[in-house]
């Protein structure tokens, strides 16, 4: 006679097992989230580790110089200048250094700076062998080499200076 064998399962019902399964994957996009917001938070600035009390607060400084080329004739002044380069010309910063030097003489006229190669900018430089009005009275009509100064007195072209040399003249001359 075959003697009967207990076998004793174990019965584990689905729903124990979805549960543990969906406590699982809610523990995990938890803690997915809370390390998003913590990286985030640190690149952004928003938590810093270290003492507050010596953090320094830049002050904010606004500068009015650089202006876009489309402002040129709408400045408040009724006499100044308006530099026309690339900011990227090996010669930009001495030209910035002379326009500085120049400003900070006594009777001296205010000095606008237009970086041509900025995208708004791009359409008042001049091509190669294109024509321009050397004294434009609108916007519209206004070309520039690199680099230009101009002089604007009552919202109009009065004076213009091409070239390198002849603008480093301008500035030694003043």
């Amino acid at each position: 006679m075959k003697k009967k064998q207990n076998k004793s399962y174990q019965i584990h019902t689905t729903s124990d097992m979805e549960y543990s399964k969906l406590i699982k994957i809610a523990l995990g996009v938890l803690l997915v989230l809370g390390l998003t917001y913590f990286v985030t938070a640190i690149a952004t600035g928003e938590i810093k580790f270290g003492n507050k009390d010596q953090e320094e607060k830049a002050e904010t400084v606004i500068q009015y110089d650089e202006i876009l080329a489309g402002e040129i004739f709408n400045r408040s002044q009724e006499e100044y200048y308006v530099l026309l380069f690339n900011f990227t010309d090996t010669f930009a910063s001495y030209y910035l250094s002379l326009k500085d030097t120049y400003t900070e003489q006594e009777n001296a006229l205010p000095i606008y700076i237009v970086d041509l190669e900025k995208h708004p900018n791009k359409e008042y430089a001049v091509e190669e062998g294109e024509d321009y009005a050397e004294y434009p009275d609108t916007i519209d009509d206004l070309k520039a080499s690199n680099p230009t100064l101009i002089k604007i007195r009552n919202h109009k072209v009065t004076e213009r200076i091409s070239g390198r040399d002849r603008i480093l003249e301008f500035f030694n001359q003043e």
